[in-house]
């Protein structure tokens, strides 16, 4: 994996590269204060926790809360180096499908697993 080219990936993502439906930017407004141990075991390979490539919420629940069964970003370079890793509750691993990313040069995706943030009742879809 290049942490460098990764990190230059992510900095090249603008709001506009960014879905946004409503659960994508529930996402983003939270997940950095909610999982800060998570951020940081992302910035660290280059990752910018708010700009995901793919989300797979459920449905959310009348607690308020909605889970992200995965969450999916972009690792420039080979996989090689990656391990499966828990940071935070959340466990990272490659994926194992995902849809094209539209990245010309050698990549791979990771995902995390069962991400729950609120979702607020004044969110609507």
């Amino acid at each position: 994996m290049d942490i460098e080219k990764t990190a230059e990936y992510y900095r090249s993502l603008t709001a506009d590269d960014i879905c946004q439906c409503a659960y994508c930017k529930n996402y983003v407004s939270q997940i950095r204060r909610v999982y800060p141990e998570t951020a940081a075991f992302l910035e660290s390979i280059g990752v910018d926790i708010e700009k995901p490539f793919e989300l797979f919420p459920l449905h959310p629940g009348h607690d308020e809360q909605i889970t992200y069964l995965d969450v999916q970003y972009a690792v420039i370079g080979s996989r090689e180096g990656f391990k499966r890793t828990q940071v935070g509750g959340v466990t990272f691993d490659i994926a194992g499908s995902h849809p094209v990313t539209g990245i010309g040069s050698e990549h791979f995706v990771i995902e995390a697993d069962c991400i729950t943030l609120k979702w607020p009742k004044k969110i609507r879809q």
